[in-house]
């Protein structure tokens, strides 16, 4: 009698319970249905869904040179000359996803939208129109989010476009992999996305620390002071001027770019008896090519110097080679 009491007490029982875990798996399974797919992600970004999801992280990329790199005219002129721009330099401009294209190989050229340049797409939708990030500390209406080391330690990810070997123009990565930064356990957005705090989302009710959506670079004139250190010593009637690589790669990073060791030697008047620039880059001439300064290198320059004279040193930073003199950058500047 006591056996049937029970058994019937677990039907009364087990009935709403599996109703309940019936009901938990059909919400389950309709919340993922209720996440958007790639192309409504894709349409969304087009029709301003991101931006208005995520207005703070917006404003920061769309005043980034990724959301330009498609319409930088800089660019356009620059690839105008590439006889194979399709294949080695578009696609990195305009590129489909990297997390369905595969991170570390090539990416493809979008076909559409192109004017987005290196978009939110580009480093975080996947095949199934999740979003990929750090791990967050609310969940998305819309998306589906994914937490993984991707982002946190994202020198894989950059190397997809800054890292490809047979564009050697923009592989900052494989010096990188050599510099003191990256055996202390750094990547690329420890300098070039650093923290910030700002509302992530339109759902977030406080400032949560996440990384500036603005890559600044050598376009950014800190950077640029940050990048390099210039030391003169006076020693037995020489001057030695020392300049020791900081950014973490070969500088400088990109194939395009020039840094030029600026010397002036004065007399006791101030009046200048030797000047001398020294040029760096990786397209010099047939005859020397690629005297970038390597990963924490510390190169030295040795120069005579008479008794009272005075030796000034700067070193300017050229973005293209079209660029004038008078428009060149100070790095740093050092006179004794």
């Amino acid at each position: 009698m006591m056996r049937r009491q029970i058994s019937r007490w677990l039907v009364i029982v087990s009935i709403p319970v599996f109703g309940m875990l019936l009901m938990i798996f059909r919400s389950s399974v309709a919340d993922q249905a209720s996440y958007l797919g790639l192309n409504d992600i894709k349409r969304g970004f087009k029709s301003g869904k991101c931006r208005s999801c995520h207005p703070a992280i917006w404003r920061e990329w769309e005043r980034s040179m990724h959301a330009k790199s498609w319409t930088d005219p800089v660019y356009q002129e620059a690839a105008s000359a590439v006889t194979d721009r399709q294949k080695n330099c578009d696609p990195c401009h305009a590129p489909e996803p990297v997390l369905i294209t595969d991170i570390g190989k090539m990416p493809k050229l979008r076909t559409d939208d192109q004017q987005s340049g290196v978009s939110c797409l580009t480093c975080h939708v996947d095949v199934n129109g999740g979003m990929h990030g750090p791990s967050m500390n609310i969940d998305a209406m819309f998306h589906a989010n994914v937490a993984g080391e991707v982002h946190t330690k994202a020198t894989e990810l950059c190397a997809t476009c800054h890292g490809q070997p047979k564009v050697p123009e923009h592989n900052q990565i494989i010096s990188f992999k050599k510099s003191q930064a990256s055996e202390e356990g750094k990547n690329c957005a420890t300098c070039h996305m650093p923290q910030v705090k700002r509302m992530q989302s339109t759902l977030s009710y406080e400032r949560i620390s996440g990384r500036r959506h603005t890559w600044i670079g050598s376009r950014s004139g800190q950077m640029l002071e940050k990048a390099a250190e210039l030391m003169i010593e006076k020693r037995g009637g020489k001057a030695i001027i020392g300049v020791k690589n900081k950014s973490g790669h070969m500088l400088p990073g990109d194939g395009l770019r020039t840094i030029i060791l600026d010397v002036k030697i004065s007399n006791p008047s101030g009046e200048i008896e030797y000047h001398q620039q020294i040029e760096h880059s990786m397209m010099l001439d047939s005859d020397q090519m690629d005297n970038r300064f390597q990963p924490d290198e510390l190169r030295q320059f040795t120069f005579d110097l008479k008794p009272n004279y005075s030796i000034q040193a700067k070193l300017l930073y050229c973005l293209l080679p079209t660029i004038p003199e008078n428009e060149w950058v100070t790095m740093a500047k050092i006179t004794k």
